[in-house]
């Protein structure tokens, strides 16, 4: 469904902190623990099942992500075949977490998480729509693997990335 995914979407995974650069707005509550996200950029590498026609693959890029307005994370995902925006949050009212996307291969998604790792929601693609699963975890201090996997009316794709830096 999405080259790159959620994949550098990334690291919401743990709720470890690391010190923000001086430049870099703080996170304040149940977002605080995602503060380590934010700084340089993350190198990532996406295993890419074959789909649409394409054969499966391997894309490479880059993941950055800033406060926003609202104590809300956003990450920019850019790689030589895909680009996209990712938004990560938490809702007092939903006391929940929530993620919502939208790509340069028209694809959308809003899934939601009571941890803060373990999302689940819908992916859609133009009338195309699919359940959606992504776990995040912070392996090391530099270090986040993102699993996704997306089910709808054919075969499941499962997309595994990994971002460094």
């Amino acid at each position: 469904m999405r080259p790159i995914v959620t994949g550098c979407a990334l690291a919401m995974a743990a709720a470890l902190t690391a010190p923000l650069s001086a430049d870099a707005q703080a996170l304040s509550g149940q977002m605080a623990p995602f503060s380590y996200l934010v700084g340089a950029a993350w190198n990532c590498t996406t295993n890419v099942p074959a789909m649409g026609g394409q054969p499966a693959h391997t894309d490479q890029g880059t993941a950055t992500f800033e406060v926003v307005p609202g104590n809300v994370v956003h990450n920019h995902v850019a790689t030589p075949n895909y680009s996209g925006d990712f938004y990560f949050g938490y809702s007092t009212r939903m006391s929940s977490f929530w993620q919502t996307s939208a790509d340069s291969v028209g694809g959308h998604s809003f899934l939601t998480s009571t941890d803060g790792k373990s999302y689940t929601g819908t992916t859609s693609m133009g009338p195309m729509n699919a359940q959606d699963t992504v776990t995040y975890t912070r392996a090391a201090p530099n270090k986040v693997m993102v699993h996704e996997v997306v089910v709808g009316s054919g075969p499941q794709a499962v997309f595994d990335s990994v971002c460094t830096r």
